[in-house]
């Protein structure tokens, strides 16, 4: 990136707030331009709104719905057809409603 690239952002901090960006941005290893850097990009991104012309939200759209199937194949299948397909052991077991009252 050159120089022509970039701009040059600055800022004030308290003797206290430059204080603790000096600590952390040392226990993170960066210079306080790095941090200073990441701060910012950072704080852009969680401020950001998203774009609404932003092709993943308008494919939908888009779509042409005569394109669209007017019904869905599933796998729908009853009650009797998944007792018929179970494989596992024979053991009872029941429901309960609720949790049971301590005696």
């Amino acid at each position: 990136m050159s120089s022509n690239d970039t701009k040059h952002v600055q800022t004030e901090l308290s003797e206290d707030e430059y204080e603790r960006f000096r600590r952390f941005a040392n226990e993170q290893g960066l210079s306080l331009k790095e941090a200073g850097h990441e701060a910012v990009i950072e704080w852009i991104n969680s401020h950001q709104q998203p774009d609404p012309n932003d092709p993943a939200f308008t494919v939908l759209d888009e779509l042409d719905e005569s394109s669209l199937p007017t019904s869905v194949d599933t796998d729908a299948r009853d009650e009797d057809d998944l007792v018929d397909e179970w494989h596992g052991s024979e053991q009872s077991f029941s429901l309960v409603e609720g949790p049971s009252p301590d005696p």
